[in-house]
């Protein structure tokens, strides 16, 4: 039941519509219960002349028609409206829940998403809330209220015509509650599972396209096909266990039970008229048998529906879990970096709370200098990045920029003044110029032309014939590694930032291509505050501060000359890649 309050509390965004629609179906509903009412007269008054030996007048008979085509055509139009009417205020709601998924989505920390793979999220904010529209909010609004509108109007006529016959249908009412409640308590659970099955599916599907490359190449196709076929038959074994339990549940009790009062009344009708007192005249029992039917047909519609519903519902809970789930909590303060001087002041952080990544961690960097971070896998330089953009905070410690503690303000405008260039660029669907300016309404179209270029993309563009608005495909698959590398490259110095982080940036170019970045980010880092996750230590030898990490503490700090005087990690690290390019370290 919460989860259908909770469900009902959105038709509140669209209360003027479903007012309306509610208006329109309202009024449909009783021309067509008043409908078999004046069918009824004309039966009546057919009977008493056959009776009578007498004729109807012809133009009596004309009017009744024309009366009754009237209320039907009437009946028709209205309902038309309503239906339309509450499906597009259905369609609203819907988009209304999406919006809010996607938009809660954002909010939320990205440690939720480290153990939640895309397809699952990606499922619940499209395919669940989709579920939830067409099988609860079109359902609800276009089905379930119509059929009990309907039998409202129903019992109201049965009870004008005798109200014995009203009192006695009472007494069914608990019966088909009792029924349904015993039929959603148990078909929830499998709903549930069955949704799940299906989230896994989308996921697998999701991880197979984004990694097709690596099976093929470690040729694990059929390992891949078997693991879908278990998800799948996982799926299948899920929707048959529905199917029984649905069919063995949502058998036609309203309509048995329907069979047995139209039994009863025509019983009751054969007896008073064995005893020659005919207590129902042959309109009132079109009238009877007419509203039963419309009395117990809606409500074995509402109970087919309710299949729907339940699915829907195993749906909600799903979406209902991810709004749920607790945001950043964010501050009000903005801070605005001028300077760009960062410090970690004795910082700690442990990813889940207790194995620490990063142990108290202190250094200092001045407006303008570049810093690089070495050091082997693990070691905790990309866990400094995560929080220096606030992604986590550090258990203890603190950081800094321009003396001011960034816990005290909010994530977004930590994050205005600082550029990112990653080991593995992401590109957009879109164009060029749509990954380089992120659609930002202040980065020019010759911003970003003048970006690219200083990157070293000029060749790029001379072999595309439209230029920066050249399209790109999901994930940039259709350029190479090189030249997504030079389009994130772009897209961190068309913002301008006073903070670049490039962490591994030059890992996957090519060395004419990574020359060229270099020559590029030489001219760019004048007053730029620059840090660098260095894989290859030859990129980092200007640095003005390295830092070598080894599980997640500060070994070695100084700059290129004095750590190899030094003679230690650095050093080694240093000889090592000297070495495997075939050359003689200094």
């Amino acid at each position: 039941m919460k989860l259908v309050k909770r469900l009902s509390a959105y038709f509140i965004y669209e209360w003027q519509s479903l007012l309306i629609g509610l208006l329109l179906l309202v009024s449909a509903i009783a021309i067509s219960v008043y409908l078999p009412m004046f069918a009824s007269k004309l039966i009546d008054r057919l009977t008493h002349a056959y009776r009578e030996g007498s004729q109807v007048p012809l133009a009596e008979l004309t009017q009744f028609f024309g009366i009754y085509m009237g209320l039907q055509i009437l009946n028709l139009i209205l309902s038309f409206s309503g239906a339309v009417l509450l499906r597009h205020m259905t369609n609203r709601i819907g988009k209304i829940l999406r919006d809010q998924a996607h938009a809660h989505m954002q909010k939320l920390p990205v440690s939720y998403f480290d153990d939640k793979p895309a397809g699952k999220v990606a499922t619940r904010v499209v395919n669940d809330t989709e579920v939830i529209l067409n099988n609860f909010f079109a359902v609800f609004a276009n089905n379930v209220l119509i059929n009990a509108l309907t039998v409202i109007g129903a019992y109201w006529a049965i009870a004008r015509i005798n109200g014995w016959i009203a009192l006695a249908l009472l007494v069914l009412i608990p019966i088909i509650i009792l029924w349904q409640l015993t039929y959603s308590r148990i078909i929830g659970p499998v709903n549930t599972a069955m949704r799940e099955s299906y989230s896994n599916l989308n996921s697998h599907v999701a991880e197979l396209v984004n990694g097709i490359g690596i099976v093929q190449i470690f040729g694990r196709q059929k390992y891949m096909v078997d693991a879908y076929d278990q998800d799948n038959d996982a799926y299948l074994n899920s929707q048959k266990k529905y199917l029984f339990t649905d069919a063995f549940l949502s058998w036609n009790l309203s309509e048995l039970l329907k069979n047995l009062v139209l039994f009863a009344i025509m019983a009751m009708i054969g007896i008073r008229f064995n005893q020659r007192i005919l207590g129902f005249s042959v309109g009132v029992i079109y009238m009877l048998i007419n509203y039963v039917s419309r009395l117990f047909d809606p409500i074995t519609m509402i109970v087919r529906m309710m299949t729907q519903v339940q699915q829907a519902l195993a749906a909600a809970k799903r979406v209902f879990e991810l709004l749920d789930q607790p945001v950043e909590v964010d501050q009000e303060a903005s801070l605005t970096i001028k300077q760009a001087d960062i410090d970690f002041d004795h910082v700690s952080f442990a990813y889940d709370g207790d194995n620490y990544i990063l142990k108290d961690i202190t250094f200092s960097v001045q407006e303008g200098q570049k810093v690089a971070l070495v050091g082997h896998t693990g070691s905790g330089k990309s866990s400094i990045i995560n929080l220096l953009f606030r992604f986590y905070d550090p258990q203890k410690g603190q950081i800094r920029i321009d003396g001011k503690v960034i816990q005290d303000y909010n994530r977004e405008s930590v994050r205005q003044d600082m550029g990112i260039v990653l080991q593995d660029p992401y590109l957009f669907t879109g164009t060029i110029a749509s990954n380089v300016s992120m659609n930002q309404a202040g980065i020019s179209d010759q911003m970003v032309e003048e970006a690219l270029i200083k990157v070293g993309a000029g060749p790029l563009l001379a072999k595309l014939d439209q230029g920066i608005q050249s399209p790109v495909v999901e994930k940039g698959q259709d350029l190479s590694s090189g030249e997504r590398q030079l389009i994130s490259f772009a897209r961190a110095l068309a913002s301008d930032p006073k903070i670049l982080i490039l962490d591994e940036a030059t890992s996957h170019i090519d060395t004419e291509t990574e020359s060229l970045i270099q020559h590029a980010m030489q001219v760019v880092q004048t007053g730029r505050t620059s840090i660098v996750v260095a894989h290859r230590l030859s990129t980092i030898m200007d640095a003005d501060l390295i830092l070598v990490l080894d599980q997640g503490e500060i070994v070695e700090l100084g700059n290129h000359r004095s750590l190899l005087a030094a003679g230690g990690s650095y050093a080694q690290m240093y000889q090592a890649q000297v070495e495997e390019a075939g050359g003689t370290a200094p």
